[in-house]
């Protein structure tokens, strides 16, 4: 099934521009107090406590499609008893691209305390996308100037893409911010191609879950926003909301990922309100290492209570430089990026192995952006060689519970996750077509400690299980 496309044919938010409607001051209040939700860590292992901290124009009239009606919340009026408003294979119309008379309808109708207010937003979303596209601009002269030997050093060209990565988050959330007013075209446009680009690499965070829920909202009707909502909501703990847009789709418009999180959500709530626990014990002063990568930056915490020697042992061969230079050599949707092989395909073994931590109450867990150190594998089975760990370590992309039984978990992403979802996939058990060209790995350019205590845990190295040849 397409992913990409409308169950409905009317355009994107055209339901909410043909009402007319703005927001009144109950929305506006419950904007006021949700305004600062969403800070932190961006792995989604921070409790939220509302679902979408965004409240997007709705519509409060019915509308016609053509064939039937929908109300504002996109489902079929006349389908009697329809819980579900499938998310269909419908190619999507194109929204208008000049946003003047929203604009103009605004002014006239929107109370003389939010005018003022909405017309603002407006302003920052529009000098915020022409800044965005002279960085983009910069950006691709930087790169065509490196391709053609014109710039030899490709650092000039990582910078420039880094602001350009900076300049789409902050027009996304001026986007969002306008969208509170007023259902603008143009913001509506950068609203779900920043949805849609997110779901494709797996950016499932707070700031994907109140765009994505935004948009479902007003009656967005495309299977990647839903998707992209109930996965974000799971990632960030609301849980009972991931469920409630799960309930309303059809299971062929589910894939693979979204299957293996209803049936283990059970756990993945209890595990994640167990980290949560953990999290506010947690000191200030965490040993913290910063990887520089082909992608960009990202930042980890590291666990240094709960594993302290796997820590200790982490922390030593990234101040030996060990890391530097190495690839992401399998990088897998939905599931992981690993790391850590200095033969770059998983199959180095190191010289001293680490004993387990994974005992205790205090173990923590398996979700999206924790580091896990990597174990050898016993062949034919889905379980791992005892005390088997050494230097590779997997960042998760989603909660992998099962790994709490076998696993260390000794940090998280805390900057960064969404470098990390950028990384190109790379499986090394895929067949390769005949003829196919493969693009190199991303890899670490250098790993530095950016806080570590004076001195360092004993690391405790065991002898491993039977090592399968």
């Amino acid at each position: 099934m397409n992913s990409r496309l409308l169950v409905a044919p009317s355009a994107l938010l055209l339901l909410a521009i043909a009402a007319g409607t703005v927001p009144n001051r109950s929305a506006r209040a419950q904007e006021a107090q949700q305004e600062t939700s969403g800070a932190g860590s961006e792995t989604g292992q921070q409790a939220e406590s509302n679902v979408p901290s965004i409240t997007f124009t709705r519509p409060t009239q019915e509308t016609d499609r053509g064939d039937s009606k929908v109300d504002a919340a996109g489902e079929n009026a006349e389908s009697e008893g329809s819980t579900s408003g499938k998310f269909d294979d419908m190619t999507a119309e194109v929204l208008p691209p000049d946003a003047t008379p929203v604009i103009e309808e605004f002014k006239e109708k929107a109370p003389d305390d939010l005018r003022e207010e909405g017309l603002a937003a407006v302003a920052v979303f529009e000098e915020s996308a022409a800044e965005l596209a002279d960085v983009v601009m910069a950006m691709r002269r930087k790169h065509t100037e490196f391709v053609n030997g014109l710039e030899t050093d490709k650092q000039v060209y990582r910078e420039a893409r880094n602001q350009s990565r900076e300049a789409f988050k902050e027009t996304y959330q001026a986007a969002m911010k306008v969208l509170q007013f007023m259902p603008h075209p143009v913001a509506a446009r950068y609203v779900v191609t920043t949805i849609d680009h997110r779901e494709k690499l797996g950016q499932y965070e707070i700031s994907t879950l109140e765009g994505a829920a935004g948009l479902l909202q007003v009656g967005v009707r495309l299977r990647y926003v839903a998707l992209a909502a109930a996965r974000s909501a799971m990632m960030t703990g609301n849980f009972e909301y991931a469920k409630q847009i799960y309930d309303k789709m059809e299971p062929d418009e589910l894939e693979d990922t979204d299957r293996a999180l209803i049936a283990q959500a059970e756990i993945i709530e209890k595990q994640f309100n167990t980290e949560q626990e953990l999290l506010a014990k947690d000191p200030d002063d965490l040993p913290r290492v910063r990887f520089k990568t082909t992608r960009g930056d990202f930042v980890v915490e590291l666990y240094i209570q709960q594993a302290p020697s796997t820590v200790s042992h982490f922390i030593q061969l990234v101040e030996s430089g060990f890391y530097d230079g190495l690839d992401f050599f399998q990088v897998i949707d939905g599931l992981l990026a690993l790391t850590g092989d200095p033969l770059g395909d998983g199959s180095s073994r190191p010289d001293r192995y680490l004993a387990d931590e994974i005992r205790g109450q205090d173990v923590r867990m398996p979700l999206r952006g924790s580091l896990v150190m990597a174990k050898l594998p016993i062949p034919g089975t889905s379980d791992f060689v005892p005390n088997s760990a050494g230097t590779q370590f997997a960042i998760l992309f989603v909660p992998l519970p099962t790994l709490i039984d076998h696993q260390t978990v000794f940090g998280r992403v805390v900057e960064g996750m969404d470098v990390i979802a950028e990384f190109r996939r790379v499986d090394p058990n895929k067949e390769k077509k005949k003829n196919e060209i493969v693009l190199p790995p991303d890899r670490i350019l250098e790993a530095e400690v950016i806080n570590r205590p004076d001195t360092l845990p004993e690391v405790n190295y065991a002898t491993p299980g039977a090592i399968p040849e």
